[in-house]
């Protein structure tokens, strides 16, 4: 069996790097952040594949507390979001057309 040498250090400033995985950590909020975004994307398309105009009257108000109830808790995590965002200085802003 042939034993593995490594090579001798260099005098170019060249500095090995660690043994051992990346921080997994910033890994796993990097991959978090991501799947949220993914989440929020998600939530929207949902939400543009509700259309209630073609819901006639009686089915509307036979719903309409369940209706109610979800686009008040829509409104208030989405609110959240928003606020968390303008807290730390920053502007939600409609993106700019292409």
């Amino acid at each position: 069996m042939r034993s593995i040498v490594a090579p001798a250090p260099t005098s170019r400033g060249v500095r090995a790097l660690p043994a051992g995985p990346r921080d997994t950590l910033a890994r796993l909020r990097t991959r978090d952040r991501i799947e949220s975004i993914a989440r929020l994307r998600a939530a929207a398309s949902a939400l543009g594949d509700v259309d209630v105009s073609g819901w006639d009257d009686d089915t509307l108000h036979d719903h309409l507390e369940d209706l109610s109830k979800v686009l008040c808790a829509l409104d208030t995590e989405l609110s959240r979001v928003a606020d968390a965002v303008r807290a730390r200085g920053f502007r939600v802003a409609e993106p700019k057309a292409a």
